[in-house]
């Protein structure tokens, strides 16, 4: 495990990320997972950056492997309760993950909400808080903003496969 990066004192995730290891469910080199302490479904988890970086606005392109370990092990740690309590493998949509935007921030920490079933979601919640939107980003449109930002290219651009049309399948592909 690699140390953190920057640490912010009086900071209530840094000391999580420092401190208070029995709080954390899952451990990686970048960041650990907490459940959040009011949650909203099932299973609500607040996957934090080990760097102290204070908000999504404050993301770069370089930060682009960080969110995707973000993302990565909130899946995983999401599909090993699913297991542990028997049930099947994650519905995509009945999944959110993201994060909320300037001004709806209650900790001033790069944390990363895996909600999981949203249908578990209050109205409030569901319609407002944690809609995809103005206050809340899904973690894989932040990745592609940031990339098209950045003047990333798309892997598949000009792949000749990419616009193909599958209503038909050729004979041969079945038998």
């Amino acid at each position: 495990m690699t140390s953190m990066l920057t640490s912010v004192n009086g900071c209530k995730f840094c000391d999580i990320v420092k401190n208070k290891k029995e709080l954390q469910l899952k451990d990686k080199n970048t960041c650990v997972v907490i459940n959040d302490i009011k949650p909203k479904a099932k299973h609500h988890f607040l996957v934090v950056s080990k760097q102290h970086i204070s908000k999504p606005t404050d993301l770069t392109v370089a930060d682009v492997p960080l969110l995707e370990e973000m993302e990565r092990t909130g899946r995983e740690l999401l599909r090993e309760q699913l297991k542990r309590e028997g049930e099947a493998d994650t519905v995509e949509d009945m999944l959110r993950i993201g994060f909320h935007l300037p001004p709806l921030l209650s900790v001033h920490h790069l944390h990363m909400h895996i909600i999981y079933p949203i249908s578990d979601m209050g109205l409030i919640s569901r319609k407002l808080t944690f809609r995809p939107g103005k206050v809340f980003k899904p973690a894989r449109e932040l990745i592609d903003q940031l990339k098209e930002d950045a003047g990333v290219p798309d892997p598949l651009e000009g792949n000749p496969a990419k616009d193909d049309l599958h209503d038909k399948i050729p004979a041969q592909a079945i038998s």
